[in-house]
């Protein structure tokens, strides 16, 4: 008896064998990498790996357009990590066909996995797998990637709180995230390396801050090295995407947010030398501690404020730095212009905050500057709640005073 193709063997039903590059779920899935415009249309982004799939699934408010697999028939069986997302998809078409497990994969009890679930499933050679995902080398001969919807955070950063849900491509999704909840935001101010921008994302999830804010100039949170950076957390955070300076300065005074900007230890205070200009400011810089300047006199000097916005910068341009040549209409021109002056503005009213270092090293990675930096507010936060739950009030910031 002549054999069925491996291929049908192996593979559901519901999987589509795409060969063709110009096939139009290739294309469109490339477009989708390499274009900003095409990722804004669709609303959607291409994600790699059975456990960053994993990990989105179980949180179960992604919807999934496609699921893909690497498989080439003529290279013999599917194996794992495909092997399992395959092997899901036979148990569902079991279940939804009421037969029986006639292949030997198992109970399907515990193993119908929801976080397999999408619109439509592809199995595509290791060449086409490449072409989409775009990364500079091969990718693995079973390798796992999937198409999933943007969700829409923008009822957060709402000047009037609301408590609309957040949304994924239009399907509501229940969330207990509300405009009301942001207390500590981070701004990426013209962060244009995907890498760094990812792992900012990364950290700033790991240390539960609520959401971001990205400023004309830093790279899209969605461009595909941000999302293998990020490990997909970039779909997780909610984040302001372009927001203009402008928009941020009203955001945080109707949250009555208190701007933070990150920045070098000016020269004022590293050759202050010991001498202290008042009572309030300390003799010497205490290495291990932040240094905190522009301090504004209403504000308690024993206390970070509660609701704070983080501003990080590429050590490239600064926080300060100016862009390029100015390009665009003459309306464009006037609404950067205006976008200029209300940065200077926050950045003049905004609290100085740096990183003591060792004066060997000119500057650190921003990336790495913004982990250390909201590691550190975390726990000096912490510490004042801890010392309000105790009638304590204790904490020691090393404030300066002098002209910024």
């Amino acid at each position: 008896m002549m054999s069925k193709p491996l291929s049908r063997i192996l593979l559901p039903s519901r999987f589509q064998v795409i060969t063709s590059p110009q096939n139009q779920v290739v294309q469109r899935l490339e477009r989708l990498r390499r274009s900003k415009a095409a990722r804004e249309e669709e609303g959607h982004v291409v994600v790699q790996g059975i456990k960053t799939l994993q990990e989105l699934g179980s949180k179960g408010n992604h919807r999934v357009r496609t699921i893909g697999v690497t498989f080439d028939k003529e290279k013999g069986p599917v194996r794992s990590p495909a092997l399992d997302v395959v092997t899901a998809v036979h148990l569902q078409e079991d279940r939804d066909s009421g037969s029986t497990d006639r292949l030997g994969r198992g109970s399907a009890e515990g193993s119908g996995n929801t976080m397999f679930i999408a619109e439509q499933y592809v199995a595509v050679s290791r060449k086409l797998t490449t072409r989409i995902l775009g990364t500079d080398s091969p990718t693995a001969e079973h390798e796992v990637w999937a198409e999933v919807a943007i969700p829409d955070h923008s009822a957060l950063f709402a000047l009037s709180p609301s408590r609309a849900p957040v949304t994924s491509n239009n399907n509501s999704s229940s969330s207990s995230k509300d405009s009301l909840t942001i207390e500590r935001l981070l701004v990426f101010d013209q962060v244009s390396d995907p890498g760094n921008m990812g792992l900012m994302v990364r950290s700033a999830k790991a240390f539960s801050w609520d959401a971001g804010w990205q400023t004309p100039g830093t790279v899209d949170p969605f461009n595909d090295k941000v999302v293998r950076a990020s490990r997909a957390l970039c779909l997780d955070f909610p984040m302001k995407v372009g927001g203009r300076w402008k928009e941020l300065d009203a955001f945080l005074k109707s949250r009555e947010m208190v701007p933070l900007v990150a920045d070098m230890v000016p020269s004022w205070i590293l050759q202050h030398d010991g001498r202290s200009s008042s009572k309030s400011t300390p003799a010497a810089i205490d290495p291990h501690k932040l240094v905190w300047w522009n301090w504004p006199s209403e504000l308690p000097r024993n206390r970070v404020p509660e609701k704070i916005a983080l501003i990080m910068s590429s050590e490239h341009h600064g926080v300060d730095g100016r862009g390029g040549v100015e390009q665009g209409s003459e309306e464009q021109r006037k609404e950067k212009d205006e976008d200029r002056a209300a940065k200077k503005r926050l950045l003049g009213r905004a609290i100085r905050v740096s990183i003591p270092m060792n004066p060997a090293v000119e500057s650190m990675n921003v990336a790495a500057a913004a982990t250390a930096m909201m590691w550190e507010l975390n726990r000096v936060l912490y510490s004042q709640d801890q010392n309000k739950a105790s009638t304590r009030d204790d904490t020691e910031l090393q404030i300066y005073d002098g002209d910024t």
